[in-house]
């Protein structure tokens, strides 16, 4: 364990400055889609929605209670505005807040998004539409020098926490940034048992800048999303999600393919269950129940990397709820079919 902790705070001193290009994300991508595309926002059965997601990034590493060591949280919430005129379309409107800590809290990312998407169906029984959406907001990313060791405070071979680090941080290693996210999801229903779909999305479009040291040129980057799948009803009870994810941010690439099943036990009660894999990274296994209008899943990651060696091969933990109030009032296409559905 000892040994652990030393790799990870390494890798953390190494490459705290360089980590701030990359985003946060989940492994239950589908069920936290404002991280993926904002279209998605109202792309759902309902009027308001609110999801709250919590990953811890590594079981073997002790955690504090919200901190902790390596811990992501999120939440947002959506909701359906103006029903009476969008007809069979959809506006929504919603906010999503992000909380991420990185190596014992020396990396801590904070963003607050607000985000809006308008659905245009493309007939008028809503069998196919295009979702355009966007998100704005504000990212605070701070990195607490006084947790990391520095050889400028290494005296006659004894660390001594006194000495300043030298090192030359910007604003005390705390900065704020604007963001700009953007994205089209199209979805298209294929005749009475399947909807397919294709999104797009480019996060961090400005580009925003934000690092900790003055001699530092490294910016947030951009990153691009690409999604698809199909919903298949293989019967009255039961439907499978094939879906991929693929997302590129500076010279990293990450690709999350799998499929995920859904199978009603009574009318209010069904069971989930999926298998994923982010590849050369990770196998993720999923299980969950949804009760009426709550939904509740839980994921867990099993190491393929390099990675496997420092934890040994113990991956993630990540729950997600989901809760879907009120009924759809599109006036057409009641039997409107939503992708991702599970």
């Amino acid at each position: 364990m000892k040994k652990l902790k030393t790799t990870l705070l390494f890798i953390s001193i190494a490459y705290a400055d360089y980590a701030i290009g990359q985003d946060a994300h989940f492994s239950q991508a589908i069920n936290f889609p404002m991280l993926i595309n904002p279209a998605y926002s109202g792309a759902f059965d309902g009027q308001t929605r609110a999801i709250l997601a919590v990953r811890n990034q590594n079981l073997t590493i002790p955690n504090t209670a919200f901190s902790g060591t390596y811990n992501t949280f999120g939440a947002s919430i959506d909701h359906k505005i103006f029903p009476d005129y969008t007809d069979q379309n959809t506006w929504s409107i919603g906010i999503t807040a992000l909380s991420d800590y990185a190596g014992s809290g020396t990396l801590a990312t904070n963003q607050v998004l607000l985000h809006t998407a308008y659905s245009l169906a493309m007939d008028r029984y809503s069998k196919s539409f295009l979702s355009i959406g966007g998100q704005v907001g504000v990212t605070n990313r701070r990195i607490f020098s006084k947790d990391l060791l520095y050889a400028a405070q290494v005296s006659e071979f004894e660390f001594d926490p006194r000495l300043p680090n030298l090192e030359p941080f910007i604003n005390d290693g705390s900065e704020y940034a604007f963001m700009l996210n953007i994205g089209a999801l199209y979805q298209q229903q294929i005749g009475d048992n399947a909807v397919t779909q294709l999104g797009f999305s480019l996060y961090n479009v400005n580009n925003p800048q934000q690092f900790f040291f003055t001699n530092s040129k490294e910016n947030i980057y951009a990153r691009m999303n690409i999604t698809g799948g199909i919903l298949f009803n293989l019967d009255e009870t039961s439907k499978i999600y094939p879906s991929i994810i693929f997302m590129k941010q500076g010279n990293f690439s990450s690709t999350n393919i799998g499929m995920s099943y859904n199978k009603d036990i009574t009318d209010d009660v069904s069971i989930i269950a999926g298998l994923r894999s982010r590849l050369g990274d990770a196998f993720i296994a999923v299980v969950g129940i949804k009760y009426r209008q709550f939904q509740t899943t839980l994921s867990y990651d099993v190491t393929t990397s390099g990675l496997s060696k420092a934890n040994n091969t113990v991956g993630a933990l990540e729950l997600n709820l989901t809760y879907i109030l009120g009924k759809s009032t599109e006036s057409y296409g009641s039997d409107k079919l939503y992708c991702p559905g599970i």
